[in-house]
């Protein structure tokens, strides 16, 4: 039977603690009615206190604190609450729980973070140089802070060594999915996707990303230059266009424009043009060649692979997807 430690503080997301506790027991009720023995020994875990109450006005009651001196097969990280704080403010707030998490690492605990979690980890410096999945959101934050680490803004799911990372929301249950095939095989796990009505093996979260514009970063030319592309991008834009309007050479504005941004000119405007898409189909339009035309492409299977290389679906399946909901 493996320990596990969910830790609980006030700034966590509560649905994460309560449906992880959920998709845990279950999966221990599935194992005896099989005829095995629970796999799971579940405990949530506070920082100081054992009753502790959630920026979101849930209670939880946990069998022990940080102080108290206990040995863990599995420790899960839940996500921070998105509000008015910044980030920073919430791991200075938190950072006992960065301390823990690295001595039980070094202790050969497992570490799962789902979600935002990951900054835990990050800041432990357990992710340096290995890979790491999170909230698509936080991303280019994440990017930001952590150089050192190997970011997969697509993944639903990563694993290396003893680390398992779970991409944003919801879909980061599916890193409680994967360990619980891991360690009570793939019937299981299967139906326990099937009882919560999850996603069961999806591989990539590019089709909920929302693309807002790489704007945190202090490069004026830069900024001129997205603001130009977003206004402009139903033209045929092209990079030397883009960069005589910051008055730079093509390869200085190349190279800036991806140190500020992460992707080079092409790519975001691909990413602007798909996201204008994205809202036409959300919005009911259903000939996709209008779309295609109304976003400045000419040709209807480059706006195809394109769309699906950025979102992970073809067009017809994301306004499938999306489309408004009629109830029978």
């Amino acid at each position: 039977m493996k320990h596990i430690s969910i830790l609980v503080y006030e700034d966590a997301m509560p649905t994460a603690i309560s449906t992880t506790t959920a998709l845990l027991s279950s999966a221990n009720d599935a194992a005896i009615v099989k005829g095995f023995p629970p796999p799971f020994d579940i405990e949530l875990i506070g920082i100081d206190l054992n009753n502790v109450q959630s920026s979101l006005h849930m209670q939880f009651t946990c069998s022990k604190t940080l102080s108290e001196q206990f040995d863990t097969d599995v420790v899960i990280v839940p996500p921070i609450k998105a509000g008015s704080e910044d980030i920073r403010t919430l791991l200075l707030k938190n950072y006992k729980l960065v301390d823990w998490i690295k001595e039980k690492y070094k202790q050969k605990a497992e570490i799962i973070s789902l979600c935002t979690g990951a900054y835990f980890l990050a800041e432990s410096g357990l992710l340096d140089h290995m890979p790491a999945t999170s909230h698509w959101d936080a991303m280019e934050d994440l990017e930001q802070r952590y150089p050192l680490i190997d970011f997969k803004p697509d993944h639903v799911v990563t694993h290396s060594k003893a680390i398992i990372t779970g991409g944003g929301g919801f879909s980061s249950l599916n890193a409680v999915l994967y360990f619980i095939e891991k360690n009570c095989g793939k019937e299981i796990s299967v139906s326990l996707s099937k009882y919560y009505a999850l996603d069961y093996g999806r591989t990539s979260q590019n089709v909920f990303t929302i693309f807002s514009g790489q704007r945190r970063h202090d490069d004026n030319d830069i900024h001129k230059a997205q603001s130009y592309i977003e206004k402009e991008f139903t033209t045929e834009l092209s990079v030397e266009q883009i960069a005589n309007q910051v008055n730079m050479s093509r390869r200085n504005f190349i190279r800036r424009f991806k140190n500020a941004t992460s992707l080079n000119p092409t790519e975001y405007i691909q990413r602007v043009k798909v996201e204008a898409a994205k809202k036409a189909l959300e919005a009911g339009e259903t000939n996709i060649a209008d779309v295609t035309y109304s976003i400045g492409y000419n040709d209807l299977k480059s706006f195809r692979t394109v769309f699906k290389r950025i979102t992970g679906l073809t067009p017809i399946d994301y306004r499938n997807r999306y489309k408004s909901q009629e109830l029978l």
